[in-house]
């Protein structure tokens, strides 16, 4: 299941109606449901892509004037859901640190993608708007170099306006990491 299907709802009530809308029209995985600051909801979901897009026209269906963001990412990196879900497995010794933050869900996720198709790093944690003012942060691990590189590609693949700010940290600290990640 390697695309991904993103809608973030105005309402959360009104957000989980649309999401159970979306998994009983086509045949996807629920990866996310869940509320976000300040009082929205997400629902993303992965399958083949016609499975995908059906969910999403579903979903908009339900509750077409409370649909604030959305996306389609066809063929996305397999690191990505294990970042958003908090399963990512890594070396967390002797590396350089790169962070994303974006103004959207849907940014975040698109910057994390970008961001390990273009370097060889380790997708860490894409944080997604839970305590966070509606924003979100992407993590990633790995030499500084492809850090580097990496958060070039993430920040290209964010949408103007969508980008607050971002960061290389060389050799960051372990103590760093252990309370990071």
């Amino acid at each position: 299941m390697n695309n991904l299907g993103l809608l973030e709802f105005r309402e959360m009530t009104r957000g989980i109606v649309a999401a159970d809308q979306m998994i009983k029209s086509a045949p996807v995985e629920l990866v996310l449901a869940t509320s976000l600051c300040p009082g929205k909801f997400i629902a993303l979901v992965a399958g083949e892509v016609g499975a995908v897009k059906e969910a999403l026209r579903r979903g908009r269906e339900t509750f077409s004037d409370g649909v604030i963001d959305e996306f389609l990412l066809p063929n996305v990196h397999p690191a990505v859901i294990p970042a958003l879900t908090g399963t990512s497995a890594l070396d967390k010794k002797g590396q350089s640190l790169g962070l994303i933050e974006t103004f959207t869900v849907a940014a975040a996720i698109r910057a994390g993608d970008a961001a390990v198709k273009g370097a060889e790093v380790s997708l860490a944690e894409i944080r997604i708007a839970r305590g966070m003012g509606g924003k979100s942060l992407v993590i990633l691990m790995g030499e500084v170099s492809a850090i580097k590189t990496a958060v070039h590609f993430g920040v290209r693949a964010v949408e103007e306006g969508q980008l607050v700010s971002e960061a290389v940290i060389s050799h960051v600290s372990p103590k760093l990491i252990e309370k990071l990640l």
